[in-house]
């Protein structure tokens, strides 16, 4: 909690009173060199005071934010007038929530703020717009400037959003892709050795596993990008429950990633019908399948089970391992991951985007030393009669 009883989780929540917004805003808007440098920068930056909150601006935060007037960005922090899904859960503002924590934006201007120094981040802000989430990715520049004897902070952005992009189809085409042709070729030139009839139905079965999970990848990134543009189509109908869930188990049963662990799965005796896209739910819950496999060590367990009730599904996947504080507060960005490699990170994302804002369902998940991890899907027995929901 801070001085003024407003509590917080990362940044102060204090604001600075109209009246000095508006007397910075025209101490900036009358120098004309102060504005010429503003409108120089290829993309849209602000001036902020000590308190984070915008006193100055170029033309291109209009086009940015969405906005018509200055009434509508003066003395608004960064995330609210970007209206970052985070800024308003608490009662300070953008800056002070645990999510803030991890957000290269406030990281940057809080360190700006506190040592007088530059500051470069990478950034990706969730904004909420018509109802519906985009993500947008940021390389983030903070510097302390000096005016009029007042220190404010110069903060400007570069969007990185087609090189994040860039990264995750090379690593998906370089990497996954390759490696998954790789293993056909290989399975292929080993047909010529088969000495019977079962070697070779065996090695045929493994090449036809491999072209799957080829395809698979495929369709995937080119569902994700129909979704992030809106154009996703749906193929709504009535599907079992209890067949869905085990056709995501069987794709992943055998896999490498199940060796060694505890998989198992619990469906309810009494199946029910539910209204969604069989082929988009399936993916949705094999990523998580997968997230789950690859979290947890040898002889761990890893379940997939579902319940339901009179108006919604549950189905859920656990495993034992709990996720840190800094991994959780960014599980749902788009490109974050916990793996090393550069361009990762679309997994829970597109889980997220396709299951929230197309299924009109919800994603959720609870971690904790007591009962390790379980991500839920919550979907409507009844599909909702739009026909896609963005």
């Amino acid at each position: 909690m801070n001085e003024s009883g407003i509590i917080t989780f990362f940044d102060s929540p204090e604001r600075s009173p109209l009246d000095d917004i508006i007397k910075d805003y025209l101490l900036f808007q009358v120098n004309p060199l102060i504005n010429q440098i503003l409108e120089g920068y290829p993309e849209f930056v602000v001036v902020l005071n000590k308190n984070r909150q915008i006193v100055a601006f170029n033309n291109k935060v209009y086009t940015a934010f969405n906005a018509s007037s200055p009434e509508q960005i003066l003395g608004k922090r960064v995330g609210e007038v970007m209206n970052c899904i985070h800024s308003h859960l608490m009662p300070g503002g953008c800056g002070t929530s645990q999510f803030c924590r991890e957000c290269g934006a406030a990281k940057a201007i809080k360190f700006t703020n506190e040592k007088n120094l530059p500051s470069e981040e990478e950034c990706t802000i969730t904004s909420s717009l018509d109802s519906k989430e985009i993500s947008f990715e940021f390389n983030v520049y903070s510097q302390p400037i000096a005016f009029k004897g007042t220190n404010y902070t110069l903060f400007a952005v570069k969007d990185i959003s087609g090189v994040k992009r860039k990264e995750a189809l090379e690593r998906i085409f370089f990497h996954d892709i390759l490696n998954t042709t790789g293993a056909i070729s290989g399975i292929a030139n080993l047909l010529g050795d088969a000495e019977n009839k079962e070697e070779r139905e065996e090695l045929l079965n493994a090449i036809m596993i491999s072209s799957q999970q080829l395809m698979y990848e495929i369709v995937s990134q080119r569902d994700l990008r129909y979704a992030e543009d809106g154009n996703l189509q749906l193929n709504i109908r009535e599907i079992s429950l209890n067949e869905i869930i085990e056709i995501a188990y069987k794709l992943y049963e055998r896999s490498d990633h199940a060796k060694y662990k505890v998989f198992t799965l619990q469906l309810p005796e009494d199946d029910i019908k539910v209204k969604s896209d069989k082929t988009l739910l399936i993916r949705c819950i094999g990523n998580l399948i997968k997230n789950a496999l690859e979290a947890s060590g040898p002889n761990e367990p890893v379940k997939v089970y579902s319940y339901y009730n009179d108006e919604f599904a549950y189905i859920n996947i656990f495993n034992n391992q709990v996720i840190p504080e800094n991994v959780r507060l960014q599980l749902f960005q788009r490109s974050f991951s916990t793996k090393q490699s550069k361009g990762r990170g679309l997994g829970l994302y597109s889980v997220k985007l396709i299951i929230e804002q197309y299924l009109m369902g919800k994603v959720s998940f609870v971690t904790n030393d007591v009962f390790g991890t379980v991500f839920t899907i919550q979907l409507p027995l009844e599909f909702p009669q739009q026909e896609k929901a963005i």
